[in-house]
């Protein structure tokens, strides 16, 4: 697992995952050598068989028991595994699906957690089975709970954290868990793991609705060293730095500063990406474009870089990327049709609203409010006034109770602009006065403005209501 580690530091992925998955055919690993869908999801289902003969309960007794053999072969898939995420490989999900299998034959512990917590995703991602994603990911919890700290186990905590239990619980939570992998990590030495988490943690901060200015500083503070231990990372951080600050209206930022010249903008990092086919990093460029083009309202703009970023398949992973891609993207849709664009996008708003109606049966506190809000841009669509505006309302209220001051002003503005389209016109006012309010709370002067002037709200004779304040951490860098 030394080589293959190697291997993947050095960027020679298909070469690491060839390795890799030869040795562990020899060991008996069940791996079909054509990664297509119907092998995969045989893959899953004979895991699954054969976990129904497993007793879960004797986990912590089991872990004792395990051999220095089969710990080194679950490091070696997890080495394997870490090159086929990087280059998006079909064999993920084959590879752990197998592993799975190998530990419950052959003994579970603090090393299979990482086989167990990709196999939760993939549950949740290929078959749409929240209650198997929740119970693999609760395997994985149980060996990482009374698991020593080192480097292996803060990987395998990232991965929980970040693709099975956020779909679970509220966006404070998964804040606060980034922020003590990143802490682990860097007591033990796991620097890229930390400053992944880092990056997550201001992700989430972000979509949460931390004041703008608070995540600029923070990123001035930690862009320069993250770039020391991962160019990839800071890449991906200093684009998520250019749209906090370009909805921040900070003019005189330029996070690319930190490539000392090699990188100037966005669109100089989006080529440089290309021509190397990083598509990791063409993906966050153009899912920046979409997130900066939604708030600033180039609804057209958003979606032509929604397109392309769809177009790469880790950009259907579930995530929170996904998340707020699928939210926008439907609220675009509605606009879209509103503006006579054609039914196809009341047919995309409402693929958009089943795709968030799945979720959020997992976590209301993260997703009630995006599904309400989504109604209510369908019943505007559909022209249905009563449901419309007590859908708004709702989803005003509870973007408030979450602390979502972010949510909060785009439900008060996307109301404002169906009441405006109606003829309400005091009444959309008095929304787009309140949206106004909560933007500059969140920090987004740019966003705030632009609707100041889009509005002419220095004449409106609206009226402001209660608003809600930012969510507020114990960090701040």
């Amino acid at each position: 697992y030394y080589l293959i580690g190697s291997l993947t530091a050095s960027g020679k992925c298909k070469e690491a995952i060839a390795r890799g998955l030869a040795v562990l055919r020899r060991l008996n690993f069940d791996i079909a050598a054509t990664p297509n869908p119907m092998a995969i999801m045989q893959a899953i289902q004979q895991a699954e068989k054969e976990s129904s003969m497993y007793n879960f309960s004797q986990l912590s007794e089991d872990q004792k028991r395990v051999d220095t053999k089969t710990r080194n072969v679950m490091k070696l898939v997890e080495a394997t595994s870490a090159s086929c995420y990087l280059v998006a490989s079909p064999f993920l999900p084959l590879l752990n699906a197998a592993a799975v299998r190998y530990s419950l034959q052959n003994g579970v512990c603090e090393d299979s957690a990482s086989a167990f917590t990709i196999f939760a995703y993939f549950e949740i991602f290929l078959t749409q089975s929240f209650e198997s994603g929740r119970k693999w990911g609760n395997v994985a919890k149980t060996l990482l709970e009374d698991a020593a700290l080192c480097p292996a186990t803060t990987r395998a905590r990232l991965k929980f954290y970040t693709f099975v239990n956020f779909w679970f619980v509220p966006l404070k939570e998964s804040i606060k868990h980034m922020e003590d992998v990143e802490d682990m990590g860097y007591k033990v030495g796991e620097i890229e793991s930390a400053d992944m988490a880092q990056m997550h943690r201001y992700k989430y901060s972000f979509f949460g609705g931390e004041q703008l200015s608070l995540l600029s500083q923070a990123l001035d503070n930690s862009l320069r060293s993250m770039a020391k231990s991962s160019v990839v990372l800071a890449k991906m951080s200093a684009l998520d730095k250019d749209l906090i600050d370009t909805l921040g209206g900070v003019k005189s930022s330029n996070p690319y500063a930190i490539f000392d010249g090699e990188i100037g903008n966005r669109q100089i990092l989006l080529n440089d990406a290309q021509s190397k086919g990083l598509n990791n990093i063409v993906e966050a460029a153009h899912l920046h474009n979409v997130f900066l083009s939604f708030w600033m309202d180039d609804y057209e703009e958003a979606v032509k870089s929604s397109d392309i970023a769809m177009s790469f398949p880790s950009a259907k992973m579930p995530g929170v990327k996904l998340v707020y891609h699928i939210f926008y993207r439907g609220i675009i849709a509605y606009q879209l049709h509103r503006q006579g664009k054609g039914e196809k996008w009341l047919d995309e708003g409402n693929k958009m609203l089943d795709q968030v109606e799945t979720w959020v049966k997992n976590s209301k506190p993260l997703f009630e409010n995006k599904l309400v809000l989504l109604k209510a841009e369908q019943d505007a669509s559909m022209c249905n006034f009563l449901p419309a505006k007590e859908s708004y309302e709702l989803s005003i209220k509870l973007a408030r109770d979450n602390g979502y001051i972010n949510e909060q002003g785009l439900a008060y503005e996307r109301m404002g602009k169906y009441l405006m389209s109606i003829v309400e016109v005091p009444e959309a006012e008095s929304c787009f006065l309140n949206a106004h309010r909560c933007y500059l709370q969140w920090g987004a002067k740019a966003k705030a403005d632009k609707l100041w002037e889009d509005w002419n709200l220095g004449s409106s004779t609206g009226r402001l209501e209660p608003c809600t304040t930012s969510i507020k951490h114990k960090r701040n860098e």
